[in-house]
């Protein structure tokens, strides 16, 4: 009976230190884990990546650079966002283009001089067009149409529902921009045939300069559920942001959910074949509110437009 009793206390004894042992390293792992997240989401929120894209178009015969900026929302990367504002610089853009969201629309006073700072400094580098976010129409729900006038003052051309003809480096370039649906969505046939943006669209399309569509939602481009209205419009280029990234980026997986297009997103950031145009989704400059960004560093897209003898 000693013997019994001697084998169940140390049989107990060694469940308890394994018990003791599991619960260590659980624990040392949720802190490891918490202090990648913690590093990481810092590093993110500091830290900014370029990529750069080019294609080649028989539209051009000289090639043009184009800065791609979306969605800075506050952001800072250095002292008035000086490292930004250098990496634009040593890019050397022709012009720059921004898909929206450069303020968020609970920003104050102080807040959008962040915003409209940056793009001062922007138009100093390179002209400078620009589409409308759904911060900033929901900033102009709230407080007016104050913002567009302070836009214009820092020097952008701004395009909602409208497009330009430039020349750029000697090319011809059609650049529009808008932050409604390119198709009926909510809209019955008749009513959308009629509307402005369907007019704006068409006439965007109906030119031989290379186009440039500035639309801050790839979901305003491409619904799944709308998927053969987008093909309507014969696009070279769509720009969007919206998505920073997918926010949460989790390694050889991707982002986690973004609204309208659910779990694990396919336009969550990069390019995209679609058919009539290619599109990219820029992961953006910066984040909203208490959502950080995890393996998902802000984002500088810079764009080089080629003719075929320089891009082969």
């Amino acid at each position: 009976m000693r013997i019994g009793r001697r084998k169940t206390k140390e049989a107990a004894e060694r469940t308890r230190l394994k018990r003791r042992h599991v619960a260590a390293a659980a624990l040392f792992l949720l802190v490891t884990l918490a202090a990648v997240i913690a590093l990481e989401a810092y590093r993110c929120a500091h830290e900014f990546v370029v990529t750069e894209y080019a294609f080649v178009t028989e539209k051009l015969d000289a090639p043009v650079r184009i800065v791609m900026v979306s969605d800075l929302h506050e952001s800072e990367f250095g002292r008035s966002n000086e490292r930004l504002i250098s990496a634009v610089r040593e890019n050397v853009p022709d012009i720059i283009l921004c898909v929206g969201d450069m303020i968020s629309h609970n920003d104050t006073e102080e807040q959008l001089h962040v915003g409209l700072d940056f793009l001062s400094a922007m138009t100093g580098i390179a002209p400078v067009y620009m589409s409308l976010g759904n911060h900033e129409k929901t900033y102009i729900d709230k407080h007016g149409t104050g913002i567009l006038d302070m836009y214009r003052a820092c020097g952008v051309e701004l395009l909602e529902g409208s497009y330009l003809d430039l020349t750029v480096n000697g090319q011809s370039l059609r650049v529009g921009g808008t932050s409604e649906y390119c198709f009926n969505y909510g809209q019955k046939w008749e009513e959308y045939h009629a509307s402005d943006k369907y007019g704006f669209l068409t006439s965007l399309c109906d030119t031989e300069a290379f186009s440039i569509l500035l639309c801050h939602r790839p979901t305003a481009y491409y619904l799944k559920s709308e998927a053969a209205s987008y093909e309507d419009w014969p696009l070279d280029l769509v720009l969007c942001g919206h998505t920073h990234g997918g926010l949460w980026q989790l390694p050889f997986i991707g982002s986690v959910y973004l609204p309208q297009q659910g779990v694990f997103p396919k336009y969550d950031k990069g390019v995209f074949d679609m058919g009539n145009a290619e599109m990219i989704v820029g992961a953006g400059l910066g984040h909203e509110g208490a959502f950080f960004r995890l393996f998902d560093p802000a984002e500088l897209v810079v764009i080089e437009l080629l003719p075929p003898q320089e891009g082969k």
